[in-house]
């Protein structure tokens, strides 16, 4: 179809229902995940049907082709996800943020960024972030690095191992925390890289054999002496520095979190409430009747809820730049703490319902028990979320937020 100028006609933006067609999604993931958590393998299947349905791109701006989502109707397509598989839903998440956060606050280089756009909506290529190291810890403590950038007479020499890339099976782009060579007296600085698949030198070491999420394909990334162009810098800064997105990345990151939690949590409930509904033992009543089961039932529900207001709130607050009340980053800090205790909490509920069987491999709910806590060890950690709202009601001025990767 083309125009009066014999270009094509821009034809006008279709309004898909992600939620809805990620719900349609899940119970695909579901029926695949316990072989998945079982193995320790990646659904390739799963991210395949992603990418057909346009996932790859949701968070993508309108201008780079993508559907430019809002950071609610990311969230709502991560708790749906969720429900279906916590793992894939938290590999996802961690392409959909970049998308997100260099939308409200962008930090790495233009060129950089329409790249990858173009390679989510054009090619189905994802990207991750790859900061964490066994001796490191989480980078939002502060600490330096083992890997190191030194320069070269044309670039970077790029050497160390990460771990916890996340999406590592199926990743095109890595970006890569590292350390810079220290120079007489000054403070140390690190440095984001972009380093892809095929670069000379890089290698996944599949290592992850988890507790949980077992499906996320989070292996080491070895880096053996990788040359990059001068061009692959993303991003420089002292080390304690403020975050060049200022509280965008922490706000995109942290709520994800809360959003996958919410839905892994939310299939325990309903696995729950089916059995109780089911389950008639020797007294033929079914245990729905007991009074021990409705308690926990509704406090499960509580806590649902709860996590669902304190998650969209601050998403809300964030959105809407509300002056009222409690600043918006410090609801997300907020929310995160409260709702992956109150999730785990949930889903330990869950199990008492069902009981004893509840231990066993074949149910899925011994999953839910193990996926939900995984973001305990996501930031911002709890004693740094705490510390971060204490600050705001204690010191002034607040400090800037720090990295998170």
């Amino acid at each position: 179809m083309r125009g009066v100028t014999g270009r094509p006609a821009r034809l006008p933006r279709v309004t898909r229902d992600w939620v809805a067609i990620a719900k349609g999604l899940a119970p695909g993931f579901a029926a695949r995940a316990a072989e998945h958590d079982r193995e320790g393998s990646f659904p390739f299947e799963n991210f395949r049907e992603l990418r057909e349905a346009g996932f790859f791109r949701l968070t993508v701006p309108r201008s780079h082709g993508g559907e430019e989502a809002s950071l609610t109707t990311f969230l709502r397509v991560q708790e749906e996800l969720a429900a279906g598989d916590g793992s894939t839903a938290l590999a996802l998440m961690m392409h959909l943020k970049t998308f997100g956060q260099e939308r409200e606050a962008p930090a790495y280089p233009q060129h950089w960024f329409d790249e990858l756009c173009r390679g989510a909506v054009e090619d189905g290529w994802l990207n991750n972030t790859a900061a964490s190291e066994e001796g490191l810890g989480s980078p939002a403590g502060g600490g330096l690095p083992e890997t190191e950038a030194v320069p070269t007479g044309s670039g970077w020499l790029l050497t160390g191992r990460k771990t916890f890339t996340t999406l590592s099976p199926v990743l095109h782009y890595f970006i890569v925390l590292a350390r810079l060579p220290a120079s007489g007296g000054e403070p140390p600085q690190v440095a984001n890289f972009m380093v892809l698949r095929d670069d000379p030198g890089v290698r996944i070491d599949e290592t992850w054999d988890s507790l949980s999420m077992r499906a996320s394909g989070s292996h080491d990334l070895v880096l053996e002496a990788v040359s990059l162009p001068a061009d692959r810098l993303m991003t420089r800064r002292a080390l304690g520095s403020g975050d060049a997105r200022g509280a965008a990345g922490m706000v995109w990151f942290a709520l994800g979190l809360c959003a996958t939690v919410t839905g892994v949590a939310r299939a325990a409930r309903d696995y729950a409430v089916a059995y109780a509904r089911e389950r008639t033992p020797n007294s033929n009543k079914t245990i729905k009747e007991y009074p021990g089961v409705r308690t926990r039932i509704a406090r499960i529900d509580l806590l649902l809820q709860r996590s669902r207001a304190m998650t969209y709130d601050a998403a809300a607050a964030w959105e809407s730049g509300a002056g009222d009340g409690m600043r918006a980053v410090d609801r997300v800090a907020a929310a995160k703490v409260d709702t992956v205790n109150s999730c785990i909490e949930a889903v330990d509920l869950a199990m008492r319902v069902v009981g004893g069987v509840s231990l066993r491999k074949s149910r899925p709910i011994e999953r839910y028990f193990r996926d939900v806590r995984a973001p305990l060890h996501n930031p911002p950690l709890e004693d740094r979320a705490l510390e971060q709202l204490a600050r705001a009601a204690l010191d002034e001025p607040p400090e800037p937020a720090p990295a998170v990767e």
